[in-house]
């Protein structure tokens, strides 16, 4: 079905810009605030590319955004969109290279490993939130950054790319400032939304003060009851996962390290052991220090697994959920953590950069 909103005024000036550069340039960074309404943008481009019997294939860092997205994009493209990633069993991963390769999928919407689809005729990639780290892959091989290698695809299709962020990464800012990709900036939010107020709280002012719960500040604790208190949910957003990211020795300043990566090992409650986010190598929890025999062992700093165990402490009655690489190691697991704060089965959702 073909979209039936109304670009603003705004959004139609970004996108009669997008399109006067793309006669020039082969890239073009959409630099929008947040909330400026980039996807209805994304979605009449789409829309044009695929009336020309082109494929367009929309790149998102987390597969957890794409259960986000699809359910919007497939109210305008119904059975023409498919979605992939890494997720998929080989029977799924079939059916969808088969339908990009016979044309039937005009979009795909996908993480990284999609850029290694069989396209047929691609006329447009668009790399939303273009800035994330989640588009390099460090492990396992092959190694590359799929906005690069996206940016490379379309020249083996002479297709277009679009990039879009709210907060560009440096190299295709400096990219754009030297007039290598073309600029578009939307710096108006849709509907004329107000930003959210952000306060800053001094964590050093607050433990010299005594109003510290936990690894949490009065202010924080304050807003998340009266949340609560009004029937409103809250998210935490926490970038380390696991439950203490540092074990340290009092005595010798001995830490734990990974044998192949030589990173601090993170200790994990769940699991009851050190693992290496990187290789994912693991050992057992000391209890005594390996160097010096001294039982002081000092955890340092706090991952998600800590933050849920904790608040489920400070608040009993809440109802908390957890997001991270551990929880969502199951396929239908993002689906059911959104579907219950959605339904607000969930009051308070702790959880890494996926949350965000």
């Amino acid at each position: 079905a073909e979209s039936t909103f109304k670009l603003n005024e705004h959004q139609e000036k970004a996108y009669q810009q997008i399109n006067q550069l793309f006669e020039q340039k082969e890239v073009v960074l959409l630099h929008g605030v947040t909330s400026s309404g980039k996807t209805q943008i994304y979605v009449r481009l789409i829309e044009n590319v695929i009336a020309t019997g082109k494929q367009v294939l929309f790149l998102l860092p987390e597969i957890a955004l794409t259960t986000h997205i699809i359910e919007r994009l497939r109210q305008y493209f119904g059975n023409q969109i498919g979605v992939f990633h890494s997720r998929f069993n080989d029977n799924e991963r079939v059916e969808v290279w088969n339908k990009v390769l016979s044309g039937e999928y005009k979009v795909v919407l996908g993480a990284r490993s999609s850029i290694f689809l069989p396209f047929k005729n691609l006329g447009l990639i668009v790399v939303d939130e273009e800035h994330e780290s989640s588009y390099k892959q460090f492990d396992p091989a092959p190694r590359y950054h799929a906005r690069d290698a996206a940016i490379y695809l379309s020249t083996l299709y002479k297709a277009k790319v679009l990039l879009g962020s709210a907060t560009p990464s440096l190299e295709s800012y400096y990219n754009a400032q030297q007039h290598k990709y073309g600029l578009v900036e939307l710096n108006q939010r849709f509907g004329e939304a107000v930003l959210p107020e952000i306060e800053v709280i001094s964590i050093p002012e607050e433990m010299k003060n005594k109003t510290m719960q936990s690894h949490f500040s009065k202010t924080l604790m304050e807003n998340i009851q009266s949340a609560l208190e009004k029937k409103e949910q809250a998210i935490l957003f926490q970038n380390r996962r696991g439950y203490v990211p540092l074990l340290i020795c009092k005595v010798c300043g001995f830490s734990p390290r990974c044998i192949n990566c030589d990173v601090s090992l993170t200790m994990h409650k769940s699991t009851g052991k050190l693992h290496c986010h990187y290789c994912g190598y693991r050992e057992d929890v000391y209890n005594v220090c390996p160097a010096c025999g001294s039982a002081h062992l000092e955890q340092k700093g706090y991952g998600t697994e800590k933050i849920e165990d904790e608040l489920s402490m400070l608040l009993p009655e809440a109802r908390i959920a957890r997001m991270d690489l551990d929880t969502t190691r199951s396929k239908l697991s993002f689906q059911n953590i959104l579907s219950d704060l959605e339904d607000k089965k969930t009051d308070i959702l702790v959880g890494t950069q996926m949350v965000a």
